[in-house]
């Protein structure tokens, strides 16, 4: 008789078997990132996965939702490059030699079927702390005595505290280890150490620098974990010697810097510099070496440069023989900037045009808002970011520690927003022209000024902005004890304007005073007077039936000499300044 042999599976292992396909089926793979390693402190973050998780209209957007939590917290926002694929941009540089993790939360499954992500933890890490160079540099600190002292500069890839450095640094000069005092008081790349005084000779020396590890940057939470130690040939006192160049573009003007061992005499400098293509440039020289400038530098071109035999230094090394060097620029990196940070106000009946400097960025977005009028003082105490409130300030976002004056408080609203290709827009000097006066103000009704922000459609980080006022009304406040004199002029005519109303308001943002000027464009009001500090005038607010402008006190004070306020009253109005004479107080506010 045959046996039938029957396989009998425990109802508990299917179980477990369907369980662990159904998680399969509910999880995503991360196919690629570049948050992997070492990463660069400037760059996006991508993450492309093996399925579709974004819908077609979140593409290309940015957005503050937390699809990815790091640790250290990393300000910036995301974008859906793809419905596959995510893009954080971070909003400032990464932390300096920090390692980061990178976790997955449930907003990045929102509009899927999927679940988690099939992965091990992410981590990565900015570089470390790196000693990219180091020479010792002849200075002559006295000039009475004419001391020849030798000074050792040391550049880091990161600022680093002098302090910091200073217990863990010995220096070896000619075989003695040296005391050494340093010259950079704050942290910084470039860290310099003067030894000892000692009596030169006319030969080369040999010097040993040796840092312990645990050296940390600043900001940074990585620190060094070997000790580095470095054998320098010091060439004597008596020979100028080229230790070497760097060269720079902002993409208006080129800087070549030229690195010596001392500090270069001035006499006839220009006969011993050669460049190749010839271009007009200026010099400067300190004790490191020398810096030329030039407005005409081409990024795209390269250009020689010869350093002719019998350049001299101060101390009275000479150059032995020529030294010729290849200058490129390479290409610049992604940037926005307005030309002008302080001037806050445009003409009403001017062209609105505004000065923006755009490198290496094809495609921007123009965000205008209105800060209204009763959040101008709070917007000039904390500044104000396009769209926020206090509760979108997310763990992401570079205002991480906005102030906490309301859940749901917004200090103005976006009134206009544009797409612009930087191509289109027109040259001015070295940068270009972005004209303003062609949005439309969505809330005429409410009076307050713009804040302009131009950013990059690709890299969060790369963006500026400003704030405008568009008026005709040009301010001067001149603050006593109990009163305040305010003087409005059209900024086109520089005429005095008759019957602006003037508001004062406090620190507190309380309204402590009012008035209006007269023919002359005069306004003299008496404030309330309180014990308490935050009564001390702080905004002047200026409107007549259809303008409006503001003088925040904190950001316009103007330097009281004689001399400089009467520049200022003639560049400001090209009037009569008699009134100023009868007044005592010193405090003076302006916007013109």
């Amino acid at each position: 008789m045959r046996i039938k042999h029957v396989l009998v599976i425990p109802m508990i292992a299917i179980g477990i078997t369907i369980f662990l396909i159904a998680c399969k089926r509910n999880a995503v793979k991360l196919e690629y990132t570049n948050a992997k390693g070492e990463v660069p402190q400037v760059g996006n973050l991508i993450f492309r996965f093996d399925r579709s998780l974004a819908k077609d209209s979140m593409l290309n957007v940015w957005d503050s939702t937390d699809y990815i939590s790091f640790t250290p917290k990393i300000p910036g926002r995301f974008r859906w490059e793809g419905p596959d694929e995510l893009v954080f941009s971070p909003s400032q540089p990464l932390q300096p030699a920090t390692s980061y993790t990178a976790k997955f939360k449930n907003d990045l499954f929102r509009y899927s079927k999927y679940d988690k992500v099939d992965s091990k933890e992410i981590g990565f890490h900015t570089p470390p702390l790196v000693l990219e160079n180091a020479q010792v540099v002849w200075t002559m600190p006295d000039q009475t005595t004419r001391n020849i002292v030798p000074q050792l500069d040391l550049l880091f890839n990161y600022n680093v505290d002098p302090a910091k450095l200073k217990d863990k640094l010995s220096i070896e000069f000619d075989g003695k280890k040296t005391e050494f005092t340093p010259q950079t008081v704050s942290a910084d790349k470039k860290l310099s150490f003067r030894l000892a005084s000692f009596k030169p000779e006319d030969r080369d020396y040999d010097s040993k620098i040796i840092i312990e590890k645990g050296l940390s940057p600043e900001g940074g939470t990585n620190s060094i974990g070997e000790t580095i130690s470095e054998n320098l040939s010091v060439s004597s006192p008596y020979v100028l010697v080229i230790h070497g160049l760097t060269a720079e573009h902002d993409g208006t003007e080129g800087i070549i810097r030229v690195l010596t061992n001392q500090q270069l005499s001035q006499t006839d400098l220009k006969s011993f510099i050669a460049l190749d293509p010839d271009i007009q440039y200026t010099t400067e020289v300190d004790e490191g070496g020398m810096t030329l400038r030039s407005d005409n530098f081409d990024m795209e071109k390269s250009y020689t440069l010869t350093l002719k035999e019998g350049l001299r230094g101060r101390i009275g090394g000479e150059l032995k023989e020529i030294s010729q060097h290849q200058v490129a620029f390479g290409e610049l990196e992604a940037g926005i900037s307005f030309t002008s940070k302080k001037g806050v106000y445009l003409s009403k009946n001017g062209r609105k045009n505004m000065e923006v400097k755009i490198n290496n960025v094809a495609k921007v977005k123009l965000t205008i808002s209105k800060i209204y009028e009763n959040n101008l003082l709070m917007m000039d105490r904390y500044g104000y970011y396009p769209g926020a409130t206090r509760a979108s300030y997310n763990e992401y976002d570079e205002r991480e520690y906005y102030p906490d004056y309301g859940s749901d408080v917004t200090l103005g609203d976006i009134i206009y927003e544009k797409e612009i290709d930087t191509r289109s827009l027109p040259k001015s000097g070295g940068g270009k022209l972005l004209n303003v006066s062609q949005f439309e103000d969505r809330l005429p009704d409410f009076r307050g000024i713009y804040h302009i922000q131009i950013s990059s459609m690709k890299d969060y980080w790369v963006k500026d902005s400003r704030f405008i006022s568009v008026s005709d009304i040009g301010l001067v406040a001149k603050e006593g004890i109990d009163k305040i004199f305010v003087f409005a002029n059209s900024i086109k005519t520089a005429r005095g304007m008759n019957g602006v109303n003037i508001n004062v308001y406090s620190k507190n943002n309380q309204l402590i005073g009012t008035g209006a000027t007269n023919a002359d464009g005069v306004a003299e009001i008496v404030y309330a007077k309180k014990e308490f500090n935050g009564f001390q005038p702080s905004m002047i607010v200026a409107r007549t039936e259809e303008d409006f402008n503001y003088l925040p006190f904190n950001s316009s004070r103007v330097n009281t000499s004689s001399s400089t306020i009467s520049l200022f009253l003639a560049r400001a109005f090209c009037a009569p300044a008699c009134s100023f004479c009868r007044i005592s107080s010193s405090d003076f506010h302006g916007n013109c």
